[in-house]
C-alpha cells in the first residue's frame, strides 16, 4: 500500500508528539539534544523497513504531490495556464518557509552587537566550513566513493544540520548520489550526538589547562573581578539572554498556541513570510534561468534578508525575531517529521562504512580546529573557551547543541555573555548563508 504525501503531513503531527514524549522520558535522548521529530521519525522509518523486509505488511509513502493549492506558493508558475501542476516534495513549502525565517532573522542590528569579535568568529566558522567540505570530498575520493558522499557528510549535514541536509538532498539526488536524504539525515544525527558528547570535555580541558593559569581558580570568581575573562556584563547580559533563546524552542503545540495567542502580530509575520516565499520563487527561477545552481530555498532566504534589513531602517520596525523563531520552529519540526518518516533506509546500507569513516575523521578535525584555532584566535580566555565549545556544537550538529553545552560550562565556571551572543548569532543565522554558498560552489565543481 502506498500512501499519499498528504497522509505524511497529518501523520507527522502525531509523530512529533511521540518524539517529544520520548525525549522527555528517556534520559539519554533528552541529554543528546536530538530533535524530537528525528527520534520518532527514525522509529517509524525503521518500523516501515522491518514490516516490508519481514513481510508483516507492505507500506510506502509517495512524498510527491501535484496540487496547485499546495505548490503554487513555492513555484514561479510561469506557464500555469498551459501545463498541469508539477509534482514537488510535499514538505517543500515547509522547507522553504523555514529557511525564509532564517533570512527574516538575519538582522544587522543584532549581528553588530557582537562587535569585531563576531566578524572574526564568522570568518573562522566560514573557513572551517570550507575546510570541512574539502576534507569530506578528499576522504570520499581516497575511499573510492562518489565525492558527493563526502560533501554530504561534511558541511551539508554537520555544519548545516538536519535542515540544510534536507534542503540540499534533492540537488544531490539530481547530481547522481542515490539516497541523499537518508545519508544526510544519518550524518546529521551522528553529528548531533558527537557534538553533544565531545563539546563539554573539550571545554573543561581548555579551562583547566589554560584559563585557570591566567585568572586563577575558580574561574567563576575571576569572571568580572579583574581577570582575563572579564566582559562587560552590564551591557551584554540582556543581549546574551536574548541570543540564547534563538536556539531554544518549546514543544510543537505550545509554539502553535503561543502564535495563536498573539494572533494579530503572528498573522502579520505569516503574511510577510508568505510574500517572501512567493517572491523568492521568482528569484530562484531567475537564478536557475541564468545557469546558477542553488538549493530551492535560496531565493526566498535572500528576499527575507533584504526585507528584514530594510524594515529595520524604519522608525518603527515591526518584524520581531521571537515571532519569526516560533514560525521557524513549527515549520522545522513538521518538515523533519515528514522527511524522516518517509526515508528509505535500505538506501543507506551500501554507504554506511565509508560514511562512518568520513564522519569520524570530521569529528577529530572539528575538535582539533576548535582546540588549536578557535580558542587561540578568539583570545585564549574563558570566553574563547566557551566559543570553542559553541563551534563544536554547531559545527557538528546544531546551535541548540552549542547552547546546551555552553550552559553546562557556565554553570560550572561562571557567565560568558559575549560568547553566548556571538555563537548564537553566527551559528543560528550567519553561517547558514556562507555555508550554503560554499556547498553550492563545491557542488558546481563536482558535477
Amino acid at each position: 500500500m502506498t500512501l499519499s504525501g498528504f497522509y505524511l503531513l497529518f501523520a507527522a503531527i502525531l509523530v512529533i508528539l511521540l518524539g517529544e514524549w520520548m525525549t522527555r522520558v528517556i534520559g539519554p535522548l533528552r541529554r543528546s539534544h536530538i530533535p524530537p521529530p528525528v527520534v520518532s521519525g527514525l522509529l517509524v522509518a525503521l518500523l516501515v523497513l522491518g514490516g516490508n523486509e519481514f513481510g508483516w505488511f507492505a507500506l510506502s509513502f509517495d512524498a510527491k504531490v501535484g496540487y496547485r493549492w499546495w505548490t503554487w506558493l513555492v513555484l514561479p508558475e510561469v506557464d500555469w495556464w498551459t501545463t498541469p501542476a508539477p509534482k514537488v516534495d510535499v514538505h517543500q513549502p515547509l522547507l522553504i518557509a523555514f529557511f525564509t525565517c532564517i533570512g527574516l532573522n538575519a538582522s544587522w542590528n543584532v549581528a553588530k552587537k557582537g562587535s569585531w569579535q563576531l566578524l572574526i568568529y564568522l570568518v573562522i566558522a566560514t573557513v572551517f566550513a570550507a575546510a570541512q567540505n574539502g576534507l569530506g570530498v578528499v576522504l570520499a575520493k581516497m575511499l573510492g566513493e562518489n565525492p558527493l558522499l563526502g560533501l554530504l557528510c561534511s558541511g551539508v549535514s554537520l555544519m548545516g544540520g538536519f535542515g540544510t541536509a534536507a534542503g540540499f538532498a534533492g540537488e544531490f539526488e539530481k547530481a547522481g548520489l542515490a539516497g541523499a536524504a537518508v545519508i544526510g539525515t544519518a550524518a546529521a544525527a551522528f553529528g548531533v550526538v558527537s557534538g553533544s558528547l565531545i563539546g563539554g570535555p573539550v571545554g573543561r580541558h581548555l579551562v583547566s589547562k589554560y584559563v585557570r593559569r591566567r585568572v586563577g581558580f575558580p574561574v567563576m570568581a575571576a569572571v568580572g573581578s579583574g581577570g582575563a575573562a572579564i566582559v562587560d556584563h552590564s551591557t551584554l547580559a540582556e543581549d546574551a539572554r536574548e541570543a540564547e533563546e534563538v536556539a531554544e524552542h518549546d514543544t510543537f503545540f505550545k509554539e502553535i498556541r503561543s502564535l495563536v495567542g498573539m494572533a494579530p502580530k503572528a498573522l502579520l509575520h505569516l503574511v510577510i513570510l508568505l510574500l517572501c516565499i512567493k517572491a523568492g520563487a521568482w528569484v530562484y527561477y531567475a537564478m536557475k534561468s541564468a545557469g546558477l545552481t542553488f538549493p530551492v530555498y535560496i531565493g526566498a532566504m535572500i528576499v527575507g534578508v533584504v526585507l528584514r534589513n530594510i524594515i529595520d531602517l524604519l522608525p518603527r520596525p515591526f518584524i520581531e525575531s521571537d515571532t519569526v523563531d516560533k514560525l521557524a520552529s513549527v515549520c522545522l519540526s513538521w518538515m523533519l517529521a515528514v522527511i524522516i518518516m518517509s526515508l528509505k533506509l535500505t538506501e543507506l546500507v551500501h554507504s554506511a562504512a565509508p560514511m562512518l569513516i568520513i564522519l569520524v575523521v570530521q569529528v577529530i578535525f572539528m575538535v582539533a580546529f576548535a582546540y588549536w584555532i578557535v580558542f587561540r584566535l578568539m583570545g585564549r580566555d574563558y570566553e574563547a573557551a566557551t566559543m570553542s565549545v559553541g563551534m563544536i556544537g554547531f559545527g557538528l550538529g546544531a546551535t541548540s547543541n552549542a547552547v546546551a553545552t555552553m550552559k553546562q560550562m557556565t554553570k560550572a565556571y561562571g557567565p560568558a555573555p559575549r560568547a553566548f551572543l556571538i555563537v548564537t548569532v553566527v551559528g543560528a543565522f550567519l553561517i547558514d548563508f556562507t555555508n550554503s554558498i560554499i556547498i553550492t560552489g563545491f557542488m558546481n565543481v563536482l558535477k
